[in-house]
């Protein structure tokens, strides 16, 4: 039958070399992994959020484009001038002549 000999860990400048222990290597890189996956799910989160806030801000220029537009056709078609030409050539309406006017007291 075989023999089985233990020899201790050689020495090195004074220093015993002991077996690496697994249990805290194993900890630590669970850990680095775990800071790892929430800093890179935290730069997405700001990337896709960066992305939100872009698209918010071009739809609010737009709609700000909009309403000055629709702020300028309200200013052109209220225009008194152009009341009096639509009143005039598309309803066929006209000044009343005097007898149609009655004064109310």
């Amino acid at each position: 039958m075989a023999e089985t000999l233990i020899r201790p860990l050689p020495k090195i400048n004074g220093f015993a070399l002991h077996k690496p222990r697994l249990l805290p290597v194993l900890l630590f890189i669970g850990l680095f992994s775990l800071v790892s996956l929430f800093f890179v799910w935290s730069r997405v989160q700001v990337t896709s959020l960066e992305y939100e806030i872009s698209r918010i801000e071009d739809s609010l220029r737009s709609s700000r484009q909009e309403m000055a537009q629709l702020t300028l056709e309200a200013a052109t078609l209220s225009s008194p001038d152009r009341i009096e030409r639509v009143a005039r050539k598309e309803l066929g309406l006209r000044l009343p002549v005097p007898e149609q006017v009655i004064t109310v007291d």
